[in-house]
């Protein structure tokens, strides 16, 4: 297994595209517009972003998708990462597409999956009884099969983009005391939706519980569990890839800002404290680049035991280095970095609630350490 540090041709046209397009379509002043909106996007936006292909941009072109691989998804989320892109892409495009292409059958989950990919239905994920504290492959769900079809019923805890889902992806325990993957209806009887506010305001989450919710089985392979995980361990990676582009970002803004503030008749840049301090930031964000990448060509490589141990690492990475280099660029701001107006706080609120997102930095680092002993 390789990594890829070096972008290929499409890859660098990929990274061109979307960073060209999100800057021009996402300023800061409109990531506010949308925060204060009720949803978060609007149906416009997400059109436009279907149109390029980018929900469907690591799923097989026989199931929908572009045919590109988690490296060029990783590519991507870099550059919303940087802007920060709010919306339904990170839990319908990354956390649900990824469940249902890896743990979904072919036969059964297509007509979704190619749905996602078209961005023409928005789905959530419902798994581990709660994405912010990072999920196993099931929750407090139980799925009770009945005349023909299922019924769920359980608390799935919080989900993010549930709150404007089309259709919510959810794994529970069946009959056989194994995990299924299920399709169900957010509008349909016996399910709940409440809003789980969080300090990110650019993306919605909601608590999802479930009392004899119908449902439609997504596949009954005895493997589910196993793929899953593996899922969500690709998912990790895709967020991690975020986090990476979001504390880029923040170094770039910071090392503006102190090649331009000037004290004592010099620019601070040339303090060399401050020096140290920056390329503290710059090393953390380029390690925590590295393992994602290294991820993302093990996860091409369908190495799920490598994959694993790589999303755990790269997320523990990139938590640390988005939240120190988000807490670097309030502090060497001095007081305007303190201030509501700044785009400081946008980044250091998705750096906090990410960092939590899929399990913290702490519990990463046991799944290292539990992959390495086993």
């Amino acid at each position: 297994m390789g990594t890829t540090v070096l972008l290929n041709d499409d890859q660098e046209e990929i990274q061109r595209v979307s960073r060209d397009f999100l800057q021009a379509r996402f300023p800061s002043e409109r990531v506010r517009e949308l925060m204060a909106s009720e949803t978060g996007f609007t149906p416009e936006d997400w059109r436009e972003i279907a149109g390029l292909g980018w929900p469907g941009i690591a799923l097989p072109e026989d199931r929908g998708g572009a045919g590109y691989g988690i490296v060029e998804l990783c590519v991507l989320l870099e550059e919303m990462g940087r802007v920060p892109l709010g919306g339904p892409f990170l839990g319908s495009a990354v956390l649900a597409a990824n469940a249902v292409a890896i743990a979904g059958s072919a036969a059964a989950a297509g007509e979704l999956l190619a749905a996602i990919a078209a961005g023409t239905t928005v789905a959530a994920l419902v798994a581990g009884g709660d994405l912010h504290s990072g999920p196993a492959t099931h929750g407090a769900v139980e799925a009770t099969s009945a005349s023909g079809g299922y019924t769920l019923s359980g608390d799935g805890g919080a989900a993010a983009g549930a709150p404007t889902a089309d259709v919510l992806v959810v794994a529970a325990r069946t009959d056989d005391g194994s995990t299924g993957l299920f399709e169900v209806d957010p509008e349909a009887d016996g399910v709940r939706r409440r809003p789980e506010p969080t300090i990110d305001e650019t993306r919605r989450a909601a608590r999802v519980a479930f009392d004899a919710a119908p449902a439609r089985r997504l596949g009954a392979d005895n493997n589910t569990a196993d793929k899953l995980a593996h899922a969500l361990a690709v998912a990790t990676i895709g967020l991690a890839a975020e986090m990476v582009g979001g504390a880029q970002r923040c170094l770039e803004m910071t090392l503006g800002y102190l090649n331009e503030r000037e004290q004592f008749g010099a620019r601070i840049g040339s303090f060399q404290a401050l020096k140290h301090r920056m390329a503290d930031t710059s090393l953390m964000i380029d390690g925590a680049r590295e393992l994602v990448l290294m991820g993302a060509d093990a996860a091409d490589d369908k190495d799920a035991a490598t994959t694993a141990m790589l999303a755990a690492a790269a997320k523990a990475a990139a938590s640390d280095a988005y939240v120190h280099a988000a807490q670097e660029t309030i502090q060497l701001h001095g007081g305007i970095g303190f201030t509501w107006e700044h785009d400081a706080h946008l980044f250091y609120r998705r750096a906090v609630v990410s960092a939590a997102t899929l399990g913290t930095a702490t519990d990463q680092r046991e799944r290292v350490a539990e992959a390495l002993l086993a």
